[in-house]
């Protein structure tokens, strides 16, 4: 398995005056880095707490068929299924029609038909999903936020501490705390 962005956020989930505030800047000389930083918190912070906070888009690529039909999503909370391909030994793809899966347990599960064949190539399922906790700034809860603003805070303090690629060197206190309240785990 596999997962690839294909549409990234529209927005982020914080406003570069909103992480300016927070950081007491009154200057435009860093907004470039800071919505650098803003960005690259983002994504750390949804990567460590499991979840993706402003609507976009992935691909899940699933190396084999599961023998029981059943795909464990590797993405929350799933808003929606864009689509599902299957590819067949020749690959040539086929785009399954809304009543061949069914999403369930919260999305954490696709579900395939019967009408599905096992018979696919390697790599040969391909599930697009809408994934995310809002559209907007304001659709993400305010300790998440908080989160961010740490992260961001942090990174801008100690950026010319340890080099970029030895980044991130060390999280704030409170960090994952905060995150560990909205992580989902699986059974």
């Amino acid at each position: 398995m596999t997962i690839a962005q294909i549409v990234a956020p529209a927005v982020e989930p914080l406003t570069l005056a909103e992480v300016k505030a927070h950081l007491r800047i009154d200057h435009d000389h860093e907004d470039t880095l800071l919505a650098d930083t803003l960005s690259a918190a983002r994504q750390y912070a949804e990567t460590m707490s499991g979840q993706r906070f402003i609507t976009q888009q992935w691909r899940q690529y699933e190396s084999e068929m599961p023998q029981n039909r059943c795909v464990a999503l590797h993405l929350s909370p799933v808003q929606s299924v864009v689509a599902v391909t299957a590819f067949d030994r020749e690959g040539v793809p086929q785009v399954l029609a809304q009543e061949d899966y069914v999403l369930e347990r919260e999305g954490l599960t696709l579900t395939l038909s019967s009408a599905v064949s096992h018979d696919v190539t390697a790599n040969g399922l391909e599930v697009d999903l809408q994934v995310g906790i809002g559209d907007a700034a304001g659709d993400i809860p305010q300790l998440i936020k908080r989160a961010v603003l740490m992260l961001v805070a942090h990174w801008y303090e100690f950026r010319g501490a340890v080099s970029a690629q030895d980044q991130p060197v060390s999280l704030p206190p409170g960090f994952e705390a905060v995150l560990n309240r909205f992580r989902r785990f699986r059974l």
